[in-house]
């Protein structure tokens, strides 16, 4: 990975800041685009230790001109792109399908669906542009089993598996790989606090799962294209 350089987006977020770390620990260079959602001094261990292999800039990547923007920021600042790790999207739950409001499934759709597809449209031109590349999707268990109450999410991810299957279908001849991995609930605080009695001790730390995303964009995956790896152990 090193000097390689990414688009690691959600990168300030619970699951992302573990992303971007690994990947700057193995001499990548990351660009983050921020959320306003984001804490703005999230990466600033990162910026301190890492300097400027690090690219942090505010961008909507539910727009189509977003995506594109962002790609052209990682181009331009690193003269390549080699991968992405798209880590960004949202959870929202508790309703069962028939009182589901539209709202609620256009926003599942619009996080994890709709920006995963800008995100890959843009970038497929960019990884083209480099030789090859790879692309790494979050998906969820809940695209396998445990949907009730949580369908618009469910269906949103279960999609990305789909998309990443068709990237690796139509690009592989290029190059460039596309996979998803499924995690559970990770071991945030954030999760801590929203379910404090639950059985932490079954659910994945992030950098666990960051190891995971490091490798699918790694030379070391080459053979990996369009699988769905679970990431949740033994939860």
């Amino acid at each position: 990975m090193k000097n390689s350089a990414f688009l690691v987006t959600g990168g300030a977020g619970n699951l992302g800041r573990s992303v971007t770390e690994i990947f700057l620990e193995r001499g990548a260079r990351v660009a983050v685009p921020f959320h306003k959602s984001d804490r703005p001094d999230a990466l600033e261990p990162f910026k301190e230790r890492f300097g400027d292999r690090l690219l942090e800039f505010g961008m909507d990547l539910t727009t189509d001109r977003g995506a594109g923007e962002a790609v052209k920021r990682v181009v331009e600042w690193a003269g390549r792109l080699d991968g992405v790790a798209h880590i960004m999207g949202g959870f929202r739950g508790g309703a069962s399908l028939a009182e589901t409001p539209v709202e609620e499934w256009d926003r599942m759709m619009s996080l994890n669906l709709r920006s995963s597809f800008l995100v890959a449209r843009a970038a497929i031109p960019a990884l083209q542009g480099a030789g090859g590349g790879a692309l790494v999707f979050v998906s969820s268990r809940a695209a396998l089993a445990g949907r009730t109450g949580r369908g618009a999410y469910a269906v949103s991810k279960a999609a990305l598996i789909t998309l990443a299957e068709t990237i690796s279908e139509e690009y592989r001849e290029q190059g460039i790989r596309a996979n998803a991995i499924l995690p559970g609930v990770v071991d945030t605080e954030d999760n801590r606090r929203a379910m404090p009695d639950a059985n932490h001790a079954r659910w994945t730390a992030p950098e666990k799962i960051a190891r995971v995303v490091a490798f699918l964009v790694s030379e070391e995956s080459a053979v990996v294209n369009g699988a769905a790896v679970k990431t949740y152990g033994i939860s």
